[in-house]
């Protein structure tokens, strides 16, 4: 097992090193960031000064390597746009997309587990195919076209004097509170997942409510929901626990887009206009943190599959 660890270890350390090497390229090819466009003029001067002040006058690789050494100590460096630590702007945003991803995934759990828990104990009702049918549907609609729709239709809603979801986009000055923002994206977040959680539930629940153990737990006389919840269900959710933590993952990477069009003030909102100004210490200090977390949770998965089946180690 501790083979498996180190090895696996290794691998992540490889994954992470390779992935930010390719990503700074990948920035370094979008352009300079201080070159003169439109109506952006800049003399030769102020470049050069702008240049050596940022690291960008060094080669490719040493502005990568002395990014690898900074990031060791969270020293992420200053944007280029106003002028601030890149450290400050994640950590105002990054609670704000913990907030997004976590009701997310609680509502992907709830709606995705109950509505396959439902479809397959109801198996050829109309539950079941009203559970089916949509969740095809959900599964076909791009997180962009979910997010657009409830913007245009649910934004600005009002019940009596209660504003419920604040108007989009948001006017200058006002600042709504992170709660009213948080509804609307987690559910476009959630939809697809939730679609694709309730599928995966119903398959599993249908090969598990055949087995001979519940057969016998029936054949006892065991209430129908101690039955389905005791024994059922916490067999059924073995499959989708291997695929839970890859999903939390993707979650974070679909917030890139909703955050985008609901104007969220989390990571993938700023990514998004990094990624507009060419904000490269801003651009590539999200990049590295989502590879990091992307990575450990997926290696933490893995040595957790290794320890509960054995023939996944290595000897």
């Amino acid at each position: 097992m501790r083979k498996f660890v180190l090895l696996r270890t290794a691998q992540a350390l490889l994954v992470f090193v390779f992935a930010t090497f390719v990503a700074y390229i990948a920035l370094f090819e979008l352009g300079d960031p201080f070159a003169s466009v439109g109506e952006k003029v800049l003399p030769p001067r102020t470049r050069a000064i702008l240049h050596e002040t940022f690291g960008l006058d060094e080669p490719l690789p040493v502005q990568y390597l002395t990014f690898l050494g900074n990031l060791c100590t969270a020293d992420l460096g200053i944007d280029f746009d106003r002028r601030r630590l890149v450290s400050d702007l994640l950590a105002e945003a990054l609670p704000n997309t913990l907030r997004l991803a976590a009701l997310a995934f609680a509502l992907e759990l709830l709606i995705g587990i109950g509505a396959g828990v439902l479809a397959a104990v109801r198996r050829a009702s109309f539950w079941d195919t009203l559970v089916t049918t949509s969740t095809v549907v959900l599964m076909s609609i791009p997180p962009l076209v979910t997010a657009t729709f409830l913007r245009d239709r649910l934004s600005g809603l009002r019940l009596s004097d209660i504003t419920l979801f604040p108007t989009l986009p948001i006017a200058f000055g006002h600042e709504p509170h992170w709660a009213q923002l948080l509804v609307l994206p987690a559910i476009s977040m959630a939809a697809g997942s939730a679609a694709f959680t309730a599928r995966l539930i119903r398959g599993s629940m249908l090969e598990v409510l055949e087995s001979d153990y519940v057969r016998m737990a029936r054949a006892k006389g065991l209430a129908p929901r101690k039955v389905i919840f005791k024994h059922a269900l916490r067999n059924a959710l073995i499959p989708f626990a291997n695929l839970a933590t890859i999903n939390l993952g993707a979650l974070f990477g679909g917030a890139l887009v909703v955050e985008t069009v609901f104007q969220f003030p989390g990571v993938g909102y700023l990514f998004v206009r990094g990624l507009r100004d060419l904000n490269t210490p801003v651009l590539i200090s999200i990049v590295a943190y989502s590879v990091i977390v992307f990575v450990v949770l997926i290696a933490l998965l893995d040595i957790l599959c290794a320890y509960l089946d054995p023939r996944l180690r290595i000897d």
